[in-house]
């Protein structure tokens, strides 16, 4: 009778945990699961590259065992000491806790719990980071964003030596130092948890995540619907307002590469721990389309467009290692193994044992970069990005016009701007961020005052500027509530355009583009054809810029240039970072500047009136401490009421510098023009009579032979 009554008991307190929302667990649960190991370890020997990641990995990790666990002081901002020891130890716990599961040797278990009981120990009584260079500041680290990375990380190596805790030290591990920061980073910054931005989905993903190993549903509640369980933040409202329908994410392929990670990774511990969420069928297959547009947004060498705050990345990144392995085992997408093969390297996950168990196979298929319009909003109604491509690989040519919506505060003021990528090379070119991330003597690696006075300013981009004053008047709030429209989009063969207005980056301006690439018949390489037009009832000065890489080799109009003594182009809003190198004006009704970039020629030849004033200038003036890339630009001002800027850039000829061999180095434009008064027939003729005619009403382009 006692027995039953203690068993009736155990029973009644299982189910009270039941509905509580504890239920026992088996571990690994994150992105590893108990019964993936047992199929990783079957095959952990072999030639594929999931063995060799690992083989490397391990031999890293094996180096590490021989040097002592280091857990300092935080002290330093990104790049600093501490701040870089603090980051390759989540790394390395992370790495080690794979180790430990794949290779069962206790090692691996020990080190993680070694260096978890130093943190426990430290981590109650840390105040806030000395460094005061963000208004999210972590403990151990400056900005309390790296704090979430770290958790990300760590709560994986947790989750692999879980059970080679004892009770005991999981107890302390966790009042001590898991439950502590996850009260930091919910509780005491909500603002930040519950935000709809990149911070606030690492934020709700490590907690998320460590909430799944310590089995805690009601972290995992406030992780996927904000800190009241109310939906109105979370991972799941994350997804809903970050992405378009088209997945791409507001704030722009940086951020985009830089959140993918804890998107794809949370996603997948949720996969492994409530099946019954379907979350990458969520929105349409949401996350997957965010991998596949991100992919899009690249040049031929796979490097992100630098839109917004951007700095170099590119697709072999981490980030994207883990979408396309996660994302190509659920679609099984072949061409996804080509972007894989090209990462040489896998998750050491289920994800990346079937990648490279396929790649093994010889299933890869080539990835497919292609002319596409990617929508911009929640539900797609906030501009977009046109991104039009020519040929393949490093003949690709590729050029894109960014009408998006703002991008939170990441966006720069940059309507209409273009970017233009041809033979391997960025040829006109959006400046990015000013940082130098992890560059401890460059403001800490924070960004620089120069990212807002002069990256996010208009005259910084390859667009129109209106009476020296930045869109919107350089004002977020304002330019948050706006958008382009995106009015045209075309993809054929020979003829691809782009096409967008804005109506309220300045009062009573409306301005619109429409960027054209066609390849005439017998063409080499294709044409960029650039409308701009501007309209307004008063007076305006109008400057457009385009940024070049590259050295200049000759005008074909005379300017004055200034070699004992410059000055700066203005004085506010950005062009007081711009010297004046030279000034100019054509004697013709157009005017051109030929330029070199690696083996290629590049001529932007423009249409001018006798009161066009033809700028070079070059990023520099004002900076004293050398923050700025000294590049230059060819810029158009004119004044007026309405101006219709029509400008085509012509790559063309070779220049092999081991042989010393030139060839075609001259523009075989003679001179452009509209011949309707809609300005929608374009006439380009060529230096030997023949005449490309592009009519963007009826999207052709044909060639007429001189006779």
């Amino acid at each position: 009778m006692k027995f039953k009554l203690v068993y009736s008991s155990l029973i009644v307190f299982a189910l009270l945990l039941i509905s509580m929302g504890v239920r026992s667990k088996d571990h690994p649960c994150l992105l590893l699961t108990k019964n993936g190991v047992q199929d990783i370890r079957k095959g952990i020997e072999g030639k594929s590259l999931f063995n060799k990641t690992l083989t490397k990995t391990k031999l890293e990790m094996d180096a590490v065992l021989a040097q002592p666990v280091v857990v300092p002081m935080p002290k330093d901002a990104g790049g600093g000491y501490t701040h870089e020891r603090h980051k390759k130890n989540y790394e390395e716990m992370q790495q080690m806790g794979i180790l430990y599961q794949l290779y069962q040797d206790d090692k691996y278990a020990a080190f993680v719990k070694n260096m978890l009981m130093e943190y426990a120990k430290m981590y109650p009584a840390l105040p806030l980071h000395p460094v005061q260079m963000s208004n999210y500041r972590g403990k151990l680290f400056w900005q309390g964003l790296n704090e979430c990375v770290w958790l990300v990380h760590v709560s994986q190596a947790y989750d692999c030596i879980y059970d080679y805790l004892s009770p005991k030290d999981r107890e302390y591990l966790e009042k001590n130092l898991f439950y502590p920061m996850v009260k930091f980073f919910s509780e005491d910054n909500k603002a930040t948890f519950n935000k709809i931005h990149n911070h606030g989905t690492w934020a709700v993903a490590a907690v998320g995540m460590i909430g799944y190993v310590m089995n805690d549903n009601d972290l995992v509640e406030k992780s996927l619907y904000g800190l009241s369980k109310d939906g109105k933040g979370g991972f799941m409202r994350q997804l809903d307002e970050l992405f378009s329908p088209d997945g791409y994410f507001t704030e722009g392929p940086y951020y985009q590469r830089y959140s993918m990670q804890p998107f794809i990774v949370y996603a997948q511990a949720i996969q492994n721990n409530d099946p019954q969420r379907k979350i990458f069928e969520h929105r349409d297959h949401i996350l997957e389309k965010a991998v596949g547009t991100l992919l899009q947004m690249a040049d031929s060498n796979g490097a992100f467009f630098l839109l917004n705050d951007a700095l170099y990345k590119t697709w072999r990144n981490t980030e994207l290692v883990y979408g396309t392995d996660i994302i190509y085992n659920i679609t099984k997408d072949k061409t996804l193994l080509s972007i894989a093969a090209d990462q040489n390297r896998v998750i050491l996950t289920e994800a990346g044992l079937a990648v490279a168990n396929d790649l093994l196979k010889g299933e890869a298929k080539p990835f497919q970069q292609k002319t596409i319009l990617i929508r911009d909003g929640a539900d797609g109604s906030q501009g977009g990005l046109g991104v039009l491509r020519m040929e393949d690989g490093d003949n690709q040519t590729c050029v894109l016009m960014k009408a998006t919506s703002q991008g939170m505060g990441h966006g720069h003021f940059d309507k209409l701007t273009i970017s233009l990528y041809d033979n391997g090379n960025e040829i006109l070119k959006d400046y990015g961020a000013a940082r130098y991330v992890n560059i401890e003597a460059k403001n800490g690696g924070h960004y620089l005052p120069e990212n807002d006075a002069w990256a996010k300013q208009t005259i910084a981009h390859n667009t129109l500027t209106v009476n020296e004053t930045s869109h919107y008047d350089g004002k977020l709030k304002v330019a948050e509530k706006y958008a382009p429209t995106i009015t045209g989009f075309v993809d054929k063969e020979n003829y691809k355009e782009v096409s967008a207005t804005e109506e309220n980056a300045y009062e009573g301006v409306k301005m619109e583009r429409n960027l054209i690439m066609v390849k005439p018949e017998g063409a080499k390489n294709p044409l960029i054809v650039d409308v701009f037009k501007v309209k307004s009832m008063t007076e305006h000065q109008y400057d457009l810029s385009y940024y070049f890489a590259g050295q200049l080799m000759s005008t074909d109009y005379e300017y004055d240039a200034f070699t004992t003594s410059r000055e700066p182009l203005g004085t506010k809003e950005g062009y007081q970072y711009l010297w004046k190198e030279a000034l100019g004006k054509s004697k013709k009704s157009s005017a051109s500047m030929t330029f070199l970039n690696d083996s290629r020629f590049y001529t932007i030849t423009t249409s001018t009136n006798p009161e066009t004033s033809l700028f070079l200038n070059r990023i520099g003036a004002n900076d004293p401490s050398f923050n700025l890339r000294n590049e230059p630009s060819f810029m158009l001002r004119d004044r007026s009421k309405d101006r219709t800027f029509l400008t085509i850039i012509e790559p063309h000829g070779n220049f092999n510098a081991d042989a010393e061999k030139t060839s075609s180095s001259a523009s075989y434009i003679k001179d452009i023009r509209f011949t309707d008064v809609d300005k929608t027939q374009i006439e380009i003729q060529k230096i030997n009579g023949d005449i490309i005619k592009v009519d963007t009403r009826n999207k052709t382009c044909v060639i007429k032979k001189q006779q």
